[in-house]
């Protein structure tokens, strides 16, 4: 096995083609986190994103694209951006992930949203977690059909009662699946900036990053037939009531930055947001909508499957890795324990 690390701007066609290769050899790489294009707009906005080549028998068998950190740590394309992580490489490529660790000379990689299938880390995991998807193979009617049948029997027609409901009250409901005008785009950030403030605290607007809102702004000019922002918007009259901002493969919208205006809540706008991106993308050729790890109460009642994801680290040497695990599983055995609750309720006392 052969490494070499390169930066973005020495990617040529060669390699992209080889980029587009890997993608065709497992389904987990039809996600938009592992276009090239993704990793590529990254690297548009962060001087430290490299690539590592993988060559075997003289042919490109491997790539992972990466942050080149100070110290002996490294992180995933995009860092906490990116909901999907890993190495693409052909199926019957078998690697250690010490001889990656020492080819980009680091000793520790944590991952959180790596899918389960990749053996490569999956051994090295601490606990696992879900993506949770709704699949729109066959169409949309397919998916309600098969959410009909599911616990979730009549959430569609809720959803349409809604809509009728808002559309009597506040004004005509219209929706746009790609949205391209440049106001609502600066709305949805400005939106979702404000839930983010509202919710968790300044520190956690990270559209106030400057190369996280160029990034988006890059991945929403995106308009290839594999890869392109999708800026979703649900009005009602002239008011801005819901809109999504994510990303799509040819097949995968990656379901991201979902934001709805609260004085409009009674009618669900969100669920009304996700239930018209599930009808219009399934008309555009979509046969997957992603929704991201999470188990919120909208996910659990849209999905009708899931990623098994997994999450821990690799080191050099791999106790490092072990001594964290040990300590991560010890912290989470005291959280969900009574005198963990107890210690929580003394803090907050």
């Amino acid at each position: 096995m052969k490494f070499s690390i390169i930066s973005f701007s020495e990617l040529d066609a060669g390699l992209i083609s080889s980029w587009h290769r890997l993608q065709q050899t497992a389904a987990v790489y039809d996600s938009p986190y592992f276009h090239p294009r993704f990793s590529q707009l990254v690297a548009q906005q962060r001087g430290d994103a490299r690539l590592l080549v993988m060559e075997d028998a003289g042919q490109v068998a491997g790539l992972f694209p990466y942050h080149q950190l100070p110290g002996q740590t490294l992180n995933f394309i995009g860092e906490g951006l990116s909901d999907y992580q890993g190495v693409l490489h052909a199926p019957e490529l078998t690697f250690p992930m010490a001889d990656l660790l020492k080819a980009m000379g680091k000793s520790y990689l944590a991952f959180d949203h790596v899918p389960a299938v990749m053996q490569e880390f999956a051994s090295h995991a601490w606990t696992g977690s879900r993506s949770l998807c709704l699949n729109l193979d066959g169409g949309y009617a397919a998916y309600a059909a098969k959410l009909a049948a599911s616990r979730e029997a009549s959430l569609l027609k809720k959803v349409e009662t809604n809509a009728r409901k808002l559309g009597q009250r506040v004004g005509e409901v219209r929706f746009e699946f790609s949205s391209v005008d440049a106001a609502d785009f600066q709305a949805l950030l400005n939106g979702k900036s404000q839930q983010f403030i509202r919710t968790l605290g300044p520190q956690a607007d990270i559209f106030a990053i400057g190369w996280i809102r160029q990034l988006m702004e890059g991945i929403q000019a995106q308009r290839g037939n594999d890869f392109s922002g999708v800026l979703s918007v649900l009005y009602a009259g002239d008011k801005l009531v819901a809109a999504h901002f994510g990303m799509r493969s040819a097949t995968t919208l990656h379901y991201w930055f979902p934001w709805y205006d609260t004085q409009f809540g009674e009618y669900s706008p969100g669920l009304i947001l996700l239930a018209r991106c599930a009808e219009f993308g399934a008309a555009e050729g979509l046969t997957l909508i992603d929704l991201g790890r999470g188990e919120q109460a909208y996910k659990q009642r849209f999905a009708t499957g899931f990623t098994e994801l997994c999450e821990g680290a690799v080191s050099r040497p791999a106790l490092l890795a072990k001594v964290h695990g040990s300590l991560w599983r010890g912290k989470r055995y005291l959280r969900d324990s009574a005198l963990g609750s107890k210690l929580k309720a003394w803090r907050q006392s």
